[in-house]
């Protein structure tokens, strides 16, 4: 049976050679948004459409965005806003990985993946005067010229659906304060340390998740702003914040629920690439890695019992448009020793159309014969070619038997 590999995807730095893959999905759009990736012309976002490693997004003055990437980290962002999709590392068979983003203005939510849910060092987002380090939250926040305004929506300590209370740190190069009360927040502005933590009133949660089209229920309004002040007025400030956050909290959850029934759509079990999707992707490099086992063929037929173990490792040059040659090869191990003469042959794709499914050729030399090996491109976790797939087939070049079997491996982009 073969070992199911889903993608890796290893965003680095954005450089001249790396390839804007695609990390996750838009989930939903509203209004004017617009994103550019690296070494690729500016496209207007659209609902169901890819986002891309590195994606820089504007919106409009009425346009929204919610973006979910392949570990269902959810961002929203709000009417003339900035946000570059800076790293994205996931692991899927251990939801280990790496999730970085800059807000440059704007109003934004987050709700934390599985990325930082494992290890919430792992996430972070940055803003031109802080850093919020996330503890596996739901956090939203507002950034205007030199002043940015963060508050922790939850789960708090207190709260009673027995979830590991989250929390932010807010840091610059003046100081850091820790939040990890849902409803408090924090103040940065240019050139000064964070604020220390503080409870938001009613109307400036209201205004932060009105922002993301989160606002919360009734008509609460800062009675504070208004003139009110005293032991009353602080209290019904109080009580009405713990009610907003409630509601908040609904909305949060109304909307990562109808984002995780898009994503389980986008991205669903692996399917073939097609070849003008992949010769789309505008350059970088990338290599397949995986591993499996293989197994007796009869008649054309590879299965019944484990013969060994099959691994591969397939270059892929997008720009060039081509695949194989290098260090690519096919290794088996077991009843059947391919360890030398097992060098995957370069191969162009460029004029290839249809489903991504071609022959493979290997340097068999005097010891294999590779007749029949063949590779698939698959679109897995809404990446175009985010995994392959090579059905081999091998044997000595004294005659049969036959050994193979499908092997699925993931993309990783240096």
């Amino acid at each position: 049976m073969n070992r199911t590999l889903a993608a890796l995807l290893l965003l680095a730095p954005v450089a001249a050679a790396a390839a804007p893959l695609n990390i996750g999905v838009a989930s939903a759009v509203r209004g004017a948004v617009r994103a550019t990736a690296p070494g690729a012309a500016g496209r207007v976002v659209e609902t169901g459409k890819p986002v891309y490693s590195h994606d820089k997004v504007t919106t409009g003055p009425e346009g929204k965005l919610q973006i979910l990437l392949l570990d269902e980290t959810s961002f929203t962002v709000g009417a003339n806003s900035e946000m570059e999709l800076d790293e994205f590392v996931f692991d899927p068979a251990t939801n280990a990985g790496k999730v970085s983003a800059k807000i440059a203005k704007g109003a934004f939510r987050f709700v934390t993946g599985k990325v930082a849910r494992r290890d919430p060092a792992s996430m972070q987002v940055a803003t031109p005067v802080g850093t919020i380090g996330i503890r596996g939250t739901m956090t939203a926040g507002t950034v205007s010229g030199t002043e940015a305004t963060f508050v922790l929506l939850g789960p708090g300590p207190g709260n009673n659906a027995d979830e590991k209370a989250g929390g932010i740190t807010v840091k610059n190069d003046k100081g850091s304060t820790d939040v990890d009360k849902d409803g408090w927040g924090v103040t940065v502005k240019a050139g000064e340390a964070p604020s220390p933590a503080f409870e938001l009133s009613p109307g400036q949660l209201d205004g932060i998740l009105s922002g993301v089209g989160s606002s919360p229920k009734g008509d609460s309004k800062d009675d504070a702003a208004a003139g009110d002040s005293g032991g009353a007025s602080s209290g019904q400030d109080t009580a009405k914040g713990k009610e907003n956050a409630t509601d908040a909290f609904a909305a949060l959850d109304a909307s990562q629920a109808e984002t995780s029934q898009f994503a389980s759509q986008q991205f669903a079990a692996p399917k073939a690439s097609t070849w003008a999707d992949v010769i789309a992707i505008p350059g970088g490099t990338g290599k397949y890695t995986g591993s499996g086992s293989y197994y007796l063929c009869t008649g054309g037929v590879c299965g019944g019992s484990v013969m060994g173990t099959t691994s591969f490792a397939l270059d892929i040059n997008f720009g060039a448009k081509t695949l194989g040659g290098g260090s690519s090869n096919i290794t088996l191990t077991g009843a059947y020793n391919a360890t030398s003469n097992n060098t995957i042959q370069s191969l162009n794709y460029s004029s290839l159309s249809g489903d991504a499914v071609t022959s493979l050729t290997l340097n068999g030399g005097a010891q294999h014969v590779w007749s029949g090996t063949s590779l698939k491109l698959l679109d897995t976790g809404g990446v175009t070619a985010g995994a392959a797939s090579i059905d081999v087939r091998v044997q000595s070049t004294t005659g049969p038997p036959q050994y193979g079997g499908a092997v699925t491996g993931s993309l990783v982009t240096p």
